[in-house]
Parts: structure tokens; sequence; C-alpha cells
């Protein structure tokens, strides 16, 4: 008889269960905003790359094209973000910041570093940096598991 695992004893569990306590964290962080992890998300990745195609920003946020269209247009209705049609590709639109969109993640960065902060709390920077060097290569390990799956 073969022994059986309890489900906090695998690595994806414990992953999935600790990236629900910290997307509730942020989410408590960046509500005083009004906006939603996966907005504020999308906002700093606009903020930190510069204008980009709605596709390309699904593709960075690893999010289902229809889910980010919805969002955007949230996030234009409150001037956050503007979107133009592609010079190069009608079908295409390109999207980026506006400067209160600017504005607004400056000033909710002073709480995004402070909950980030508390996140770390009793964890030295060694074992971070070990911590996240293990995350990239559970990362690197289930794509490439993944890609096999498919290729079967």
């Amino acid at each position: 008889m073969g022994t059986t695992r309890r489900q906090r004893e695998y690595i994806g569990y414990r992953v999935y269960s600790t990236q629900r306590a910290l997307y509730r964290s942020l989410e408590a962080c960046v509500a005083e905003a009004g906006l939603t992890p996966g907005q504020w998300n999308a906002l700093s990745q606009l903020a930190e790359h510069g204008a980009m195609t709605q596709r390309q920003l699904a593709e960075r946020l690893q999010k289902e094209q229809a889910t980010v269209t919805r969002s955007l247009d949230r996030l234009m209705q409150r001037g956050l973000v503007q979107r133009t049609q592609s010079p190069r590709d009608r079908r295409a639109n390109i999207v980026e910041i506006t400067p209160a969109a600017l504005k607004l993640l400056t000033d909710l960065e002073p709480s995004v570093t402070r909950r980030n902060a508390e996140m770390a709390a009793n964890i030295s920077d060694e074992d971070l940096a070990v911590f996240l060097k293990v995350l990239d290569q559970l990362e690197a390990n289930a794509e490439h598991s993944a890609g096999e799956s498919e290729a079967s």
C-alpha cells in the first residue's frame, strides 16, 4: 500500500495558497486608489515598458485578451489609459498610460513598497534571494513539463 501525501505537501498547492494570500494583501493595498491588483499590474507594466498592443499587454500579464480588454475599458473610463489604433495593423490597438495614471502609481508606490517589505519581514536578504531563484526554477520546470504534456 502506497503512502498518500497531504495537499499541503505539494509545491503547487503551497505556491497557490501563498499567492492567494499575497494577492489579498496587495488587493487591500491598492483598493485605496480604486484599483484591483490586475489593474495595478497592467498600469505598472505600461509604466515600465511603455506603450504596447493589447495583445502584448495580455501576454505580459499572462491573461486572456478578453479579460485584459474589460480591465482596460474600466481604466479608460477613469482616464488612466488611452487606446489608439496601430498605424501598422488596423485590427490592433496600442495602449498607453496617461499622466493621471503615472501620478496614481507614484502616489501608491510608498504603500506598495511598504506592503512588500511587510511580506518579506523576518526573511534575510540571502534567504529571499534563494527563494526567488527557486521560484524561477520552479516556473521553468513547470513550463517545461507543460510543454512536454502538450507535445504528447
